[in-house]
């Protein structure tokens, strides 16, 4: 009897570490199966990282690229504006404009008539004024002996474009201290040279001339006020003739050069 438990008690303990172990073998095979998963995610989440990398240096060089590009479009731009400063630039410009209107001067009419009427709420000087600013390449200049602020304000998005491409302003005015007192005319020279014009004070000035790279001209009556763009009755020619605008120049280059003597 005492032999037959003890051959049970042995069976007992024999099933019981075999469970032990089988327990033992199925967690350790559980451990080797997420210890592989783990591994697979490991190589996964490297793969994405080197993925990750590359693309982070491929944005860097194209960032320093980008930066390069910037600068060197940046450098262009000042040449170019440096460039339109110059004679040879505006010859080149005319020459070009010669070229131009003798192939349109049959179909196009050299000269026209622009006026204001307040009466008919019509502003064609003003209206003609403003395509000449959109459109101009590389230098405006304004002959006006008064000057308000508020129409000035006006024109201050094609001249603000037209400055930020380099271009050159030139404004010819009275700048009369009676005349600013008695509000015929505002101090604009601060404003003007913000815009990196000149300013030209001419105290005998009565032309007014508004001219747009040597190629049109606005000669009329109108002053750059609320009267003479929308208050009285203005007249006066737009001239894309090459002879005449040859002369316009020569009379501005005339008053500038007696107003320096």
């Amino acid at each position: 009897m005492v032999e037959y438990l003890t051959w049970l008690i042995f069976l007992v303990l024999a099933i019981f570490s075999v469970t032990i172990i089988q327990l033992q073998v199925g967690r350790h095979k559980k451990l080797q199966d997420d210890c592989r998963q783990l591994q697979r995610n490991i190589q996964l989440f490297q793969d994405k990282l080197r993925g990750k990398e590359c693309s982070i240096d491929q944005l860097q060089r194209g960032f320093a690229q980008l930066l390069k590009w910037k600068e060197r479009a940046f450098e262009l731009e000042e040449e170019l504006k440096r460039v339109k400063q110059t004679q040879g630039y505006a010859c080149a410009q005319r020459q070009q404009f010669l070229e131009d209107y003798i192939a349109k001067s049959q179909k196009n009419p050299a000269v026209l008539f622009l006026g204001t009427f307040p009466s008919l709420g019509r502003h064609t000087f003003e209206d003609k004024l403003h395509r000449m600013l959109e459109d101009a390449l590389f230098e405006i200049v304004i002959v006006s002996p008064w000057i308000k602020r508020q129409t000035w304000n006006r024109m201050k998005v094609p001249l603000g474009s037209f400055s930020r491409r380099g271009g050159t302003l030139r404004v010819f005015m009275r700048g009369s201290e009676s005349d600013y007192s008695l509000g015929l005319s505002d101090n604009l020279q601060d404003v003007i040279s913000d815009l990196g014009g000149e300013v030209l004070m001419v105290a005998q000035l009565h032309a007014k001339i508004y001219m747009v790279d040597r190629r049109e001209a606005i000669v009329a009556s109108a002053n750059l006020t609320r009267g003479g763009t929308e208050g009285n009755y203005e007249g006066g020619i737009w001239v894309n003739d090459p002879v005449v605008l040859k002369e316009i120049c020569e009379f501005i280059d005339n008053i500038s050069t007696a107003k320096n003597v």
